[in-house]
């Protein structure tokens, strides 16, 4: 019996009169394969689609299931996944994954003859999952009522999720075996690779059953199966095998069946095999701790697969898979110390990816980012990276409109970047005959990933003459997808710039230096082997550390492209003041993006708005301190500062940052007669500060924290404010007799720390409680002041005795 049958009655009870419920069961408990097959054969639901956020994962639970029906897949199990779907009338169980499920709320709001919709594995959080989650609320909310949403995982975190969904929350005990776990201490973190192949030995000589090896990608899977080779060669009795998501059908099918009788298996995988997927025989895993992940760099706009520790729970979850049919155990690489120190979950590819796709989504949906149901919200900074990349994609405006184009981007679906490419290139066929078979082409260089030139035009030439079967399949889906043949004699390579720049405008790049400046303003190391001499270059991958690296492009004209791709293109006339020459550049300039294309002397006359314009951009560049009088001002930015910190009712955070973002408003109009860069530095910056803040708030300020203050001696001295601690005032101890109080400020807010110095200004005594001193400490100072400046008045009661600033003969 599995352990999910044991809530089985709860939860179906739950789903009855509750719209959302959360299940929480650990890996083995049957709650991606027992459970939606049971609520189909029990009728509780008409139609029920399930999300699985892996396609190898889909793919073998549709293929497990309809064979617990003797059915083949797309009779009462379905499957919808990129390049194969099967399903039919009779379909009642579906399995979907990517986007698949948004896209089937976004043609069908209402989900119509749909009734359950699970959410499998929620925990790997993928942006697929957490958009479709989001409509499907929405769709919930607003149009279905009746509509069920069970979201499931081994690792939920329980309390977020219930309080985010507010729903209730269905618990399963879960794995019947108990776990072992050894820790493999690691002695020096660089090598760790290294250390697999021995675990992998030491786990053979000691355990029984099959053994499955986490590791983060290909690469790894391949030198750990090399060093393991000859090894294992000479010992029939083990089988090696590897599962990741790029293999083919046979070969993963191969990974996850059983091992032959008499025999144990090795399998090295990614973290393919981390959830929802039964490997026959496994009762030993060996985890990494380690995993690939894409990390979006908003600087170059570019996702950098990087590898990454795992989180506890998606270690939990790996070790989960020893646990299926009988005790198991799991080897894991590093200290229990290191282990516990991991981060509890891994992080969701929301806050780490490029969010185009979620943007446009949003748009057809009809609503923002802002406003949509989500779990954790992607920062500002993804924002505007995602929606300028729409802007050059012509899927929005510049006021963030959704275009027709975008909308017909949305239906044909896959990467923003891609659609784009095929939609445009199909309308420049006639003007540019065969883009779209060369598209094509690209487009199966880009997802086959198979080794070429890092020069496009070269690499795409060989591929026609010799093609690897992976790159030929893709062709074909990408051929079918455009509506054309294959087969050509002749490929358009003269368009290959023309095809990179309607998929990746922000990556058309300009020399500069030994490098180049992509359109989005980042730059990128220049290859060392092509583009020697390029001024040019149109960017088709990037990569290496921070994505600065160029792995393939191709040059282009900037004029070839302002014609064919006018919008990428904008004209500005700009005025800058050049400080080596001391003058002012006044050009016409054309941009693609932030690289300067071709700059030639304006035809417009050198205004006043124009070299105003001038000496702000300076000002914003450079700062405050380019002002001479910017030392002199300081203790008043203080000041205003201070008094935005503590009466925010009354005064405005008032910081360099806040005042270089408003220099427009502020300091535009005082620069009217400025005509040298002299003039600008000489500005009475003060009087323009304090002529921001009106003749009331003035003296409020005054009032509140004043420059100087009055002491009994009837000095007027200076206080010293600070930001971050209290105001220092500096004063000789006989000019305060008289005072039983510290003074305070802002209405007792601010205290004064008091540096009490002596005839000569040396320090004596810091202080926040005068009347503390006078009746404490004072008494040592005395003592030792009498005999140190004997002329010096030093009375037994200061609080009460005469100030001065005088020798006790002149008093």
């Amino acid at each position: 019996m599995l352990p999910i049958e044991e809530v089985y009655s709860q939860l179906v009870e739950q789903l009855s009169c509750q719209q959302t419920v959360l299940l929480q069961a650990p890996p083995g408990a049957g709650k991606s394969t027992w459970l939606p097959l049971q609520l189909m054969k029990d009728r509780h639901f008409k139609r029920i689609v399930m999300l699985e956020p892996r396609r190898l994962a889909a793919r073998n639970i549709a293929q497990f299931l309809a064979s617990q029906l003797n059915e083949p897949v797309g009779e009462q199990v379905g499957l919808r996944i990129r390049q194969e779907v099967k399903v039919s009338a009779r379909t009642r169980l579906e399995i979907v994954t990517e986007g698949m499920l948004t896209r089937m709320i976004q043609q069908d709001p209402e989900l119509s003859d749909i009734d359950l919709l699970i959410f499998d594995e929620f925990h790997e959080r993928s942006l697929a999952a957490d958009t479709a989650l989001a409509f499907a609320i929405e769709s919930q909310a607003a149009l279905r009522e009746d509509l069920k949403i069970l979201v499931m995982s081994a690792t939920l975190d329980s309390e977020r999720y219930q309080s985010f969904l507010a729903c209730p929350v269905v618990q399963s005990e879960g794995r019947s075996y108990p776990i072992d776990e050894r820790y493999i201490t690691l002695k020096d973190e660089s090598q760790w690779l290294a250390q697999i192949a021995p675990m992998v030995r030491q786990a053979l000589s000691e355990q029984s059953g099959s053994i499955l090896v986490f590791l983060p990608g290909q690469k790894e899977i391949r030198f750990v199966a090399n060093a393991l080779l000859d090894e294992l060669e000479q010992n029939p009795q083990v089988q090696l095998t590897t599962l990741y998501g790029d293999q083919s059908k046979a070969s993963q099918q191969a990974a996850i069946a059983p091992a032959p009788s008499g025999q144990r298996k090795v399998v090295l995988t990614t973290n393919v095999a981390e959830t929802s997927l039964t490997i026959e025989g496994i009762r030993v895993v060996i985890d990494s701790g380690k995993r690939r992940a894409g990390v979006f760099n908003l600087r170059t706009g570019v996702t950098e697969l990087t590898t990454l520790s795992i989180s506890r729970a998606s270690a939990i979850q790996r070790a989960g898979r020893a646990g299926r049919i009988e005790p198991g155990v799991v080897y894991r690489l590093g200290s229990k110390a290191m282990f516990e120190r991991r981060d509890a979950h891994d992080k969701p590819d929301i806050l780490s990816s490029d969010i185009s796709g979620l943007i446009l989504e949003a748009k057809v949906w009809g609503t923002s980012i802002a406003e949509l149901p989500l779990l954790d919200r992607p920062s500002d900074a993804q924002i505007s990276q995602a929606e300028q990349l729409l802007i050059e994609l012509e899927a929005l405006d510049e006021q963030g409109k959704l275009q027709g184009l975008g909308s017909k981007m949305h239906s044909l679906g896959g990467e923003p970047r891609y659609a784009h490419m095929l939609l445009k290139v199909q309308q420049l066929e006639e003007r540019l005959p065969g883009i779209t078979r060369l598209a094509c082409y690209f487009m199966a260089l880009q997802d086959s990933k198979v080794k070429c030139a890092p020069e496009l035009s070269l690499a795409l030439q060989q591929l026609q003459q010799k093609a690897p079967l992976q790159f030929t399949k893709q062709l074909q889906y990408w051929c079918k997808r455009a509506q054309i043949e294959c087969n050509a004699t002749e490929l358009a390579i003269e368009h290959i710039a023309v095809v990179v720049a309607l998929a990746y405008p922000d990556r058309l790049a300009k020399r500069r230096g030994n490098g180049f400046v992509l359109a989005n303003g980042a730059g990128v190391q220049a290859h060392g082997d092509y583009w020697l001499d390029a001024p040019f270059l149109a960017i088709a991958q990037l990569g290496g550390h921070k994505g600065q690296s160029i792995f393939s492009a191709t040059t282009f004209s900037p004029s070839e492209l302002e014609d064919i791709l006018p919008h990428l293109f904008t004209t500005r006339t700009v005025c800058e003041f050049d400080q080596k020459s001391s003058q002012f550049i006044h050009q016409d300039r054309v941009y693609l993006g932030q690289c300067v294309i071709s700059a030639k002397p304006s035809s417009m006359p050198l205004d006043q708005a124009a070299r105003t314009a001038a000496w702000l951009n300076i000002v914003q560049q450079q700062g405050l301190s380019l002002f001479s009088q910017f030392q002199e001002c300081a203790p008043l930015l203080v000041r205003l500062q201070l008094a935005g910190q503590l009466y925010p009712e009354e005064f405005e955070l008032c910081n360099e940052a806040d005042l270089l973002a408003s220099v427009n408003a502020w300091l535009a109009p005082y620069l009217n007669d400025i005509k040298q860069f002299n003039q600008l530095k000489k500005l009475d910056l003060k009087a323009v500060l304090i002529a921001r803040v009106d003749w009331q708030k003035q003296q409020r300020l005054n009032e509140l924290l004043p420059e100087r203050i009055a002491v009994p001696s009837g000095s007027n001295l200076r206080i010293h404010y600070q930001l971050d601690g209290p105001a220092r005032l500096a004063v000789k101890m006989q000019e305060v007799y008289g005072m039983s109080q510290s003074p305070v400020l802002c209405e007792g807010r601010l205290p004064i720390l008091m540096e009490l110095l002596s005839p000569a200004q040396r320090p004596l005594q810091l202080t926040q409680d005068l009347a503390h001193f006078w009746q404490t400490s004072y008494r040592e100072v005395q003592k030792e002041m009498k005999g140190r400046y004997p002329k010096h008045f030093w009375p037994d009661d200061p609080a009460t005795a005469q100030a001065t600033n005088k020798v006790k003969s002149r008093m």
